[in-house]
């Protein structure tokens, strides 16, 4: 007897070999146009490429614009960004450039920058952007500029008009609440990310809400980026936290049109291409604005292990006296082995520090890297990694260790409080 699979494997067969080949033609390259202008900077930019359609032949040669997949911008369009709300100011219309010109613009392919301080946006009013490509094809959109009085970012009992003082976040007891008084807006987003120490910050967590608020549990764990990860497969048994204590984070809070919410509400759809909001006319993609303001918080924890608290270092490295403060925080309460994060604070080899810092516990040992800049005018980082025993009754020694794992002294340490 022929199970059912059989008789459905000799079915394929038979209906496959029925079938002849078939030829798709070639398509029609789309124009696709990104383009966010945001009143709170200086200058504006415009991306212009093209989708790939089988008429051309891509090779490591090709000019593409960096990114995960092969994108091909088109050079030589003609970019103009019109106020109808202000048709008379000098910055009524615009026009973008490929090389503005200027050491610190990036020229890239693709990319139209404006001039300094145009066009001229207020809250309210309508963009209307027009793309002619040197082939003769036309993308238009518009988008209503949005507009805030204030945006205010609120912890317990404090508050901050944003940007303004550092706010203290307790992951584990805090809420961070952010709203914003709108003039004209749809959507509100809210991004973390971690600065580094020369202050550009790490992509992290982000979030849009159809609202003027949000509200943001300090142990909300982060469910979004993991899934954007390339070292992460499948669904996490835990998902990591989106505010570590022992950490600075910058905050940014902005406020969207309708065109923008469209955008990141929206996506492309496999294989049948639907499923993306598209507000441009001729081409495909987005022409939105939106204003932002950003805060930087400092994230703190209830102290529930032995090893959290603070610790002094003390003694020379190469030279130079050490006095420093560590205030650490650990990712597992009594894990034997477990990720931490710490405040470092004081006098370090390069003069004064006050920067977070990541390390592990393996039990009692810590091992710490403290990467600091090595002068207010430099670009140049230097790194160095601290492993030793700690104790919560008596002072230890940790030996320090440069980027190159030689080792360059050694520090005493010792717990000072929690």
């Amino acid at each position: 007897m022929m199970r059912r699979g059989g008789v459905l494997a000799v079915a394929l067969v038979a209906t496959a070999c029925e079938f002849g080949e078939i030829t798709v033609p070639e398509g029609e390259p789309l124009v696709i146009v990104q383009a966010i202008m945001r009143p709170d900077l200086a200058r504006q930019w415009v991306l212009v490429e093209q989708t790939l359609s089988g008429s051309m032949v891509i090779d490591s040669n090709s000019i593409q614009i960096p990114g995960d997949a092969p994108q091909l911008p088109l050079i030589g369009a003609t970019v103009t960004v019109t106020n109808r709300s202000d048709p008379a100011d000098p910055c009524g219309v615009t026009t973008f450039t490929e090389n503005p010109g200027v050491p610190d613009i990036p020229v890239a392919a693709g990319v139209y920058w404006s001039p300094v301080g145009c066009p001229t946006m207020a809250a309210g009013d309508t963009l209307e952007l027009l793309v002619t490509t040197s082939d003769g094809r036309v993308v238009s959109g518009v988008s209503e500029v949005p507009g805030v009085r204030s945006f205010l970012m609120r912890v317990a009992s404090d508050s901050v008009v944003v940007p303004g003082p550092m706010l203290e976040l307790n992951r584990d007891v805090d809420t961070l609440k952010v709203s914003a008084a709108v003039l004209a807006g749809r959507t509100l987003q809210l991004e973390v990310r971690r600065p580094d120490v020369l202050g550009v910050s790490v992509p992290g967590f982000w979030f849009v809400v159809d609202s003027t608020a949000i509200t943001v549990p300090g142990d909300l764990p982060d469910i979004i980026s993991v899934f954007f990860s390339d070292t992460v497969s499948g669904i996490p048994d835990e998902f990591p936290p989106v505010f570590a204590a022992g950490r600075y984070y910058s905050v940014t809070v902005a406020l969207g049109d309708d065109r923008y919410f469209d955008f990141v509400r929206s996506g492309n759809i496999p294989p049948s291409g639907r499923g993306f909001v598209n507000n441009l006319e001729g081409g495909l993609g987005v022409f939105g604005s939106l204003v932002a303001a950003t805060n930087q918080v400092r994230i703190v924890g209830n102290v529930d292990d032995d090893r959290e608290g603070r610790y002094q270092l003390s003694g020379t490295l190469l030279g130079v006296p050490v006095d420093a403060q560590l205030e650490l925080y650990v990712a597992t309460a009594e894990a034997d082995s477990t990720g931490l994060s710490s405040f470092v604070t004081g006098q370090w080899l390069h003069g004064l520090i006050d920067e977070s810092a990541d390390g592990t516990f393996r039990g009692d040992t810590l091992e710490l890297v403290i990467v600091q800049r090595e002068s207010a005018v430099s670009d140049s980082v230097s790194a160095y990694l601290l492993v030793g025993p700690t104790s919560s009754s008596a002072a230890t020694t940790l030996t320090v260790y440069d980027s190159e794992l030689r080792v360059v002294g050694g520090l005493a340490v010792e717990r000072v409080g929690t």
